[in-house]
């Protein structure tokens, strides 16, 4: 005899099915919404880093930057108390060890030395040829670099470590800042977050107070987006693959790499010893060539736009030039001064260095020196960014 259950009994079952299907699907719902969050909050402490080796440390004395002295202004510290736990990379080199020479024993007898010849040998200085178009006047002098005529100097930052003088250069309605940066160790080249956060935003005048910086500019804006390899002091915050971005990073020897963001893969720089690395762009010279409009790897469409720029170039080992242009705007247009790619790239290549690469730029642009912003700000004052390159 077959058996039925009561039609009761099977609605009861219906419904614990329901209730149970129902559940499942919540959480799915809210696993989804967590995964689609932009940025993700999970990204402020790095998640990868290779083994670090810890150095003594290295007392570094501030000097006052030359010609006038900037006294700071009162900033408001950023709250550190929730800082993630940050991946360490050697901030410090060793220093230099001294030693000693043993003196020979004298003896009675006087001691006849050779007469020594010196011969002097000419030492060959190399030139760069200045491009034509904006940057044609500007020569060697500061670290070896002369100023242009239509060059003035304005301040610089100065420790036993580091080294950046900053000028201003006006052609036409164009102005510009040329930071002439020499560091010790590629160690003394530094990122930061506010409050040690990719997630979060503040002025580049307030971050840099934060983590004590005598100078600093605004970085790539990565907190804005989601994709990216993005490398800071050592520590991997991320590591998505974007082709329609330039990727640039710097080496263990402090060397400047530029290619596209889909060619490497950031677990295998951060083994290889790369501190920090941008996801923007475009590459702007490559073997001290500037590249040409039809060159720049950007989805930018102000790519032939005169706009304020960020962007940053190494001359040779340990010497970089960070570049700050001002631009006046008027809402989102740009009414007076800025540089387009191809300018920025060919002023580059001008003060003969080796590599380019463009930073965020637009009302992000800041220039901070000795405790304040210098540059024009082209909004009327500063934008809130994610994060700061800064020298202490």
């Amino acid at each position: 005899m077959k058996k039925y259950k009561s039609k009761k009994s099977n609605e009861a079952t219906k419904g614990v099915a329901f209730k149970a299907a129902a559940a499942v699907s919540a959480v799915l719902i809210v696993a989804v919404g967590v995964l689609c969050t932009s940025p993700s909050k999970a990204e402020d402490a790095p998640y990868y880093a290779a083994p670090q080796t810890t150095e003594p440390d290295v007392e570094v004395t501030v000097t006052t930057a030359e010609p006038e002295t900037v006294a700071p202004e009162t900033l408001s510290p950023i709250d550190t108390s929730e800082d993630p736990v940050t991946a360490g990379v050697d901030t410090e080199s060793p220093d230099e060890t001294t030693v000693g020479q043993t003196a020979a024993e004298t003896t009675a007898e006087p001691v006849t030395t050779p007469e020594t010849t010196t011969v002097t040998t000419p030492v060959t200085t190399a030139t760069t040829t200045p491009s034509e178009g904006i940057g044609k006047q500007i020569y060697r002098e500061y670290n070896g670099r002369q100023f242009g005529e239509n060059e003035t100097f304005v301040g610089e930052y100065k420790t036993d470590r580091v080294s950046v003088g900053v000028s201003n250069v006006r052609e036409g309605d164009v102005s510009y800042y040329i930071c002439d940066i020499v560091i010790t160790s590629p160690s003394d080249f530094l990122t930061a977050f506010p409050n040690g956060k990719i997630s979060q935003v503040a002025y580049t005048s307030k971050i840099a107070a934060s983590v004590g910086a005598g100078f600093a500019v605004n970085g790539d804006f990565c907190g804005h987006r989601t994709y990216g390899i993005i490398i800071r002091n050592g520590g991997l915050y991320r590591n998505k693959k974007s082709d329609n971005w330039d990727l640039c990073y710097m080496n263990a020897y402090g060397d400047l790499i530029t290619c596209k963001n889909d060619k490497q893969d950031g677990k295998a720089l951060v083994d290889d010893g790369v501190l920090q690395s941008w996801c923007f762009g475009p590459t702007l010279v490559t073997d001290y060539k500037a590249l040409t409009k039809d060159q720049f790897n950007t989805p930018d469409l102000s790519r032939s736009a005169h706009e304020p720029r960020t962007a940053i170039g190494q001359v040779e080992e340990l010497h970089y030039i960070i570049i700050v242009v001002d631009a006046i705007r008027s809402g989102a247009s740009t009414v007076g001064g800025g540089m387009t790619f191809t300018e920025l790239a060919k002023t580059f290549e001008a003060l003969g260095c080796k590599t380019a690469y463009n930073l965020d730029g637009g009302g992000s642009t800041a220039l901070y020196l000795n405790g304040k912003i210098i540059n024009d700000l082209c909004m009327g004052g500063e934008r809130a960014v994610s994060d700061i390159i800064y020298l202490k």
